[in-house]
């Protein structure tokens, strides 16, 4: 035989060997319902006897048999949960849905995992899904308010366990869940009056005598929560959340000694719990106990590395010991990870104005302010950093050595060049209005962690480096005088606050004198409160390159260049003061 012959035998050959075992894979994919039905009873015995493993050999055994078994699925990806293994529960879900996209239970199903892995909004889309297919059951709206309550969508998760209270007036976990929400919006009586319920229908639920606590907590009443959390703690010893809000009702009441040995306790039994030490940090720093404050914080943040709290906290624990630096790079990463919260942004003001870094602090907290427009403390602070920012510009100014020019007498006639030729008006420039960068307020805390929150709106973006501005254009006013008259003059009119009409004094004395350090400082100042910021840095441009030593100058543009959005730029110049001010 020729060797081509032998290839297309030897293809023949291969294509029937291959032909004869699609047809016996075919054969096998039939499905044998009575089989498979068989196997997944044998699977649902295993499972109500706890025989996992058995339970999954089962439901594996009646899904080989059938693969449209969606059931057997269903009842596999169960002991999956169970077994912690969530990507071939998942799997099993996904598949049962696509064999039976109509059965509402499979949905449930699915928001129950979603649920159990921590993923509400996927959750309450599985639980909407199943209830738009007709699953009228408490359980589903009870999950279905549990999604809500996760995401913040507080009157949502009201309105869910209202209709699963609807359905079953006797399940005492809606009233718990609506209860918690109403809490949430500031509906402390309602609260306790769910929770009440929910314990009437289960005297022993403790987790209800625990959110009952805080309700109280948030209305003053600390005796009524403190007996509540000793009788959840009776009913199950060890809750290390209950532990934890005992410890800081026990604060609250003085009780520092009580509040100590429930921390140590709440992180004896759960030592990975971040929370447990930044509670009894918050504890040591009020007690001045600084090194234990710091031990605590950093371990808080070695479990949470994400946590922009203990962040904050960690840096005023820096702050206190001296150790600036640290400080402020803590608070600096707290703001990197949570732009859009007020806390970091006021802990930084803060921190900045105690060093006397005042137009930095000021930045900070009109930040703050914009992001929660409630805080008073924050508001005060503010205030008092605007202050300080003016009285170091003013006191600067003062330092300056003025001309003592005494009386100025201007003459009877003008010259008659001068009065043949009136000089235009010159227009006051009208202060721009900066766009407040968007609001997004913040949840109030409490003793307890608080509910998670909708997502923020997203932080705008940095505003461009500002170009520099061309060198205003002289007034067209036919100088009369020195330049140091209408320096002085300009000066005067600063102190006064007319600042329009020292820019006019000022110009007139750079048209005499260009190389006026001062009256380029003067103007720039001017054109700085009139909120014209590429002018005003512009002139302080031209003051530092007339005397690389003006420290009265550099101040002056880091506070423009912060206005108008230059933060950079603002840092470094206040990077050259502190050199120039050692």
């Amino acid at each position: 035989m020729k060797i081509g012959e032998c290839r297309w035998v030897r293809v023949f050959l291969t294509v029937g060997l291959l032909g004869l075992a699609f047809s016996v894979l075919a054969a096998d994919s039939k499905p044998d319902k009575k089989k498979s039905q068989a196997a997944y009873q044998r699977g649902v015995r295993a499972a109500e006897a706890g025989k996992r493993d058995e339970a999954i050999a089962a439901y594996t055994d009646a899904i080989a048999a059938d693969r449209t078994n969606a059931t057997a699925l269903w009842g596999r990806a169960l002991q999956y949960l169970a077994a912690g293994e969530h990507d071939k529960c998942l799997a099993d879900l996904e598949q049962a849905v696509t064999i039976a996209p109509g059965d509402a239970r499979l949905q449930a199903a699915r928001g129950d995992f979603f649920t159990a892995t921590s993923q509400p909004v996927r959750a309450a889309q599985a639980y909407e899904t199943a209830i738009s297919l007709k699953l009228e059951r408490t359980e589903v709206y009870t999950g279905l308010g549990d999604a809500y309550l996760a995401t913040g969508k507080y009157q949502q998760a009201v309105d869910a366990y209202s209709q699963a209270i609807r359905l079953r007036v006797d399940n005492p976990a809606p009233y718990k869940g609506r209860g918690v929400a109403r809490l949430a919006l500031g509906s402390g009586n309602d609260a306790i009056e769910d929770f009440d319920t929910s314990l009437r229908y289960k005297p022993d639920f403790s987790p209800a005598l625990v959110e009952r606590a805080l309700a109280y907590i948030t209305l003053g009443n600390y005796a009524h929560a403190a007996v509540d959390l000793d009788t959840a703690l009776e009913m199950k010893a060890g809750d290390v959340r209950a532990i934890r809000i005992r410890g800081a009702v026990r604060e609250r009441t003085g009780d520092d000694a009580g509040a100590l040995a429930d921390y140590n306790e709440a992180i004896r039994i759960d030592p990975k719990d971040a929370r447990l030490y930044l509670a009894r940090g918050s504890l040591y720093a009020r007690l001045e106990k600084h090194e234990d404050a710091l031990r605590d914080r950093n371990q808080a943040i070695e479990l949470d590395p994400n946590n922009a709290e203990a962040l904050v906290a960690r840096g005023g624990t820096y702050h206190v010991l001296g150790q600036h630096e640290k400080g402020l790079a803590d608070r600096t990463a707290a703001i990197a990870m949570a732009p859009n919260s007020a806390l970091g942004w006021t802990a930084r003001g803060n921190a900045y104005y105690i060093l006397g870094r005042y137009d930095e602090a000021l930045s900070d907290l009109k930040r703050a302010l914009y992001l929660d427009q409630s805080n008073a403390t924050t508001q005060q602070l503010m205030t008092q950093a605007q202050e300080k920012v003016d009285a170091v510009v003013r006191a600067s100014l003062s330092k300056e050595k003025l001309p003592d020019t005494g009386a100025v007498t201007l003459p009877a006639d003008p010259p008659a060049e001068a009065a043949s030729k009136p000089a235009p008006p010159v227009e006051e420039p009208k202060p721009e209005t900066p766009a407040a960068p968007p609001v997004d307020t913040a949840t109030p805390k409490t003793l307890d962690s608080p509910p998670p929150v909708s997502e923020p709106a997203p932080t705008p973006e940095p505003a461009s480096k500002p170009e520099a501005a061309s060198k205003p254009e002289p007034v067209k006013t036919a100088p009369t005088e020195t330049a140091d008259v209408y320096h002085s003059r300009g000066r005067k009119l600063l102190v006064d606050g007319h600042f329009a009409e020292a820019v006019e004094q000022l110009t007139l004395a750079l048209q005499l004198d260009p190389k006026h350090a001062l009256a380029h400082n003067a103007r720039g100042f001017a054109y700085y409160r009139l909120k014209q910021y590429p002018q005003a840095i512009a002139d302080f441009d031209e003051a530092i390159q007339l005397n690389p030593g003006y420290a009265n100058a550099y101040l002056n543009r880091s506070a423009a260049r912060r206005a108008a959005g230059d933060k950079a730029g603002s840092e470094a110049d206040q990077a050259k003061l502190r050199t120039l001010t050692k």
